[in-house]
């Protein structure tokens, strides 16, 4: 079995044989079991002894006219039995007059694009279905294509083309797609396109065309798609469009169009046509006279200021509704009553100052965005149950009522970014609970002192959150943990721009599916955001290599990315003991204050942070405490004080209690001062830090205590082992005088 594998990987080896100079080959073997794609950028010498049986797509560029010549010759002697495409590009060939592929009949797709070509060549190719023109320099098509029986694309785009003869498609009785756009054409005879019975999509835009001949496009009987837009259209003359089997019709950009005072600007008598894009041609109502047919009507760009009651009556089965950009200030409340199947309304960049009313309860897209809405009251949304996306982004939108969206149970997608709303209510934003996609970018809360719960009660199924530039809703979010607990499905959060310094140690708890995580734009504080450093390095986003730190001084300017865990090993030793000494005094002495005094002097050369781990050692102290002193009481010293080997660890802002503490000799204190703030509590503020709360001096007291329970449970213990062994001692002396011999046994 091994000797069989081994013979026919050589034979496969030697079949396929190398790639030509000058070439890269690429082989599919999955692909029609073999396939190879050559691609040359020129003419190589040994293209006839290297290309082997198995190239099924081969392009050349960059040849001449007899370079052009060879290959085909080069092509036809070698034989390809598998040579299905071939493509010449960016070459310079402008007269194909001589050229013959007749010999290579195993073609089905040609591509001369991009070659400069003013004459066509006769191809007497009986078997190509697609020829690619397009990108040349063809002024005049004659009867190159009369042998092209089986052709079925046909791409004559972007050449100088400004006649078409009436016989210049003449035997292409097979073609599906023609594409002539981007030429120069104006008129068109009544009989070019009748050889064409197959033809299925007719692609004229961008020419010149003034008019659309009543007779020019009667023999395509076929037709689905017409598309004349980008043309100079001053008139449609009267059955012109009336094609049986168009069901989509392209107008747009023929500004001129619009004006013309034929009723029967648009008619489209055929029952299939579905769509329609007149944007951008002039219009200053909504006409009148399409087909009941159509399903998607686009109008964008036009001048129509106002939709009335009745204008859209002629479309009972409309489902795809553009006004986007017309100006529009007024849609009549009844207007849009009668559309029971539309489900995409588009109304962006417009005047409006209200939502339209009765709109469709099948509505699914509705699109308001960068329009004079003022308010969103309850009442403008009624029965759009059906409603998923709802953009009403860059308005003038000031109030929200709090139950504006309370009717949208299916809503997935709002953006109601960019808008001058100033109070946002908790829980105003509810209403659906399948809520996905929701943006408040660039909105400036001004929320209620007492108020911290975010919009958005429901965030269940949130998966993308945008709140950049919106430092209130930023603020609100983050100290909301009921919230943040509830978005465990979130994956994109956007707190860019929200003036944010502190980032919470517990948000990835709250949120395990986050994976892009957007904060440039703000001064953080990168103390012990080691955990969010080491995400980011796993996300490897480009983004987030940009982003550093602002504080605290020692990490000014670090990247964020680049923040690694700092280990202390057990045996840390302090590196600035301070020594100081009390001498002698006959006067009273405040041991609180001076040791405060002390401590904070200490504390003080530190940066301020969060968490504070004091480790203080007080040895050689020997002080005489009066038993009638007080809670700030005197005390005489006769020997000096001396205190050193001072460690501290700190996280936060601290600062000590100046309450007095009793003294005891060779005393140590290990003391955790935590701080009462929000983020010690699994929560963060992030309003700017204020002054800090001291520590209670209980903490001292507390310590105290526990020492001295210490010292009173080992002196129970020392006691218990006396008592335990005076009572060993007793049994080994009854002992011993029960062994002793009685007196009849001495005798």
């Amino acid at each position: 079995m091994t000797h069989l594998v081994l013979v026919l990987v050589l034979a496969a080896a030697v079949r396929t044989g190398a790639c030509p100079a000058m070439c890269t080959c690429t082989r599919h073997p999955l692909q029609l079991l073999n396939y190879t794609s050559v691609c040359c950028g020129g003419y190589p010498d040994n293209i006839t002894s290297q290309l082997d049986e198995t190239t099924y797509d081969l392009t050349i560029g960059n040849l001449d006219a007899n370079q052009l010549d060879a290959i085909v010759d080069d092509l036809a002697q070698i034989r390809l039995p598998n040579l299905d495409r071939l493509t010449i590009q960016t070459s310079v060939v402008p007269d194909l007059t001589n050229l013959t592929l007749s010999d290579l009949t195993e073609l089905r797709h040609v591509k001369l694009s991009g070659n400069k070509i003013a004459n066509l060549p006769a191809l007497n190719l009986t078997d190509l279905q697609i020829l690619d023109l397009s990108n040349n320099s063809v002024v005049i098509v004659e009867q190159p294509f009369r042998t092209l029986r089986n052709l079925e694309i046909l791409n004559l785009s972007a050449n100088s083309l400004t006649v078409i003869e009436a016989d210049s498609f003449s035997g292409l009785v097979s073609l599906k797609c023609l594409d002539l756009s981007g030429n120069n054409l104006t008129t068109l005879d009544d009989a070019t396109f009748t050889p064409l019975q197959s033809l299925q999509y007719l692609n004229l835009s961008t020419n010149r065309l003034n008019t659309l001949n009543e007779r020019c496009f009667i023999t395509l009987v076929k037709l689905q798609q017409l598309d004349v837009s980008f043309n100079t259209l001053i008139r449609v003359e009267l059955g012109s469009l009336q094609l049986p089997s168009l069901a989509r019709l392209l107008l747009a950009g023929n500004t001129k169009l619009g004006a013309s005072r034929e009723p029967v600007l648009l008619v489209g008598t055929g029952q299939r046509l579905q769509t329609v894009d007149a944007s951008n041609i002039g219009l200053e109502q909504v006409p009148a006279a399409l087909t009941h047919s159509i399903r998607t009507l686009r109008l964008m760009g036009n001048s129509i200021k106002t939709v009335r009651c009745g204008d859209l009556d002629s479309y009972p089965l409309l489902q795809l509704l553009d006004f986007n950009s017309n100006g529009l200030e007024l849609i009549e409340d009844d207007a849009l009553g009668r559309l029971d199947s539309l489900s995409i309304l588009y109304l962006t960049n417009n005047h409006m100052t209200d939502i339209p009313k009765s709109l469709s309860e099948k509505l699914k897209v509705l699109h308001l965005e960068h329009n004079r809405i003022q308010q969103v009251r309850a009442k403008d949304f009624q029965g759009l149950t059906a409603l998923e996306v709802l953009l009403l982004n860059d308005n003038k939108i000031g109030l929200i009522e709090a139950d504006a969206f309370n009717q949208l149970t299916s809503l997935v997608t709002l953006d109601i970014s960019r808008n001058p709303v100033k109070i946002l209510e908790a829980g105003c934003l509810s209403g659906s609970m399948a809520l996905q996609v929701l943006r408040l970018a660039n909105i400036d809360v001004i929320s209620p002192p007492k108020e911290v719960s975010f919009p958005l009660s429901s965030t269940e199924h949130l998966i993308t959150l945008d709140l950049s530039g919106s430092p209130g809703l930023a603020r609100q979010l983050l100290v909301d943990t009921a919230a943040l607990a509830a978005s465990r499905q979130l994956q994109e959060l956007d707190l860019s721009f929200t003036e944010l310094d502190y980032i919470r140690s517990d948000l990835l708890h709250f949120l395990p599916q986050l994976r892009i995580f957007h904060i440039q734009g703000n001064r953080i504080n990168c103390t012990q955001l080691e955990w969010l450093a080491a995400w980011m390095r796993r996300q490897d986003e480009p983004e987030y290599k940009k982003i550093a730190c602002a504080s605290p001084p020692e990490l000014w300017g670090t990247l964020l990315i680049d923040l690694q865990d700092v280990e202390i090993s057990p045996d840390y030793q302090p590196t600035t003991p301070e020594v100081f000494a009390v001498k002698r005094t006959e006067q009273g002495f405040n041991l609180k204050a001076f040791v405060a005094e002390k401590i904070f002097h200490q504390e003080s050369k530190y940066a301020p942070t969060e968490n504070v781990n004091n480790e203080t050692t007080w040895s050689s102290l020997e002080a005489t405490v009066s038993s009638n002193a007080n809670e700030s009481g005197t005390t005489e010293i006769s020997h000096d004080l001396f205190a050193a080997s001072e460690e501290k660890s700190f996280n936060a802002h601290n600062n000590k209690s100046e309450e007095s503490f009793p003294v005891v000799q060779s005393v140590t204190l290990d003391v955790d001062v935590n701080s009462n703030s929000s983020h010690e509590r699994g929560e963060m503020s992030m309003f700017s830090a204020g002054e800090r709360e001291r520590v209670h001096p209980g903490l001292l007291v507390l310590a105290v205590g526990m020492l001295g329970t210490a010292v009173a449970l080992a002196m129970l213990a020392i006691r218990f082992a006396r008592r335990k062994r005076a009572a060993s001692r007793l049994r080994q002396e009854d002992l011993e005088v029960s062994s002793l011999p009685g007196v009849t046994e001495l005798w």
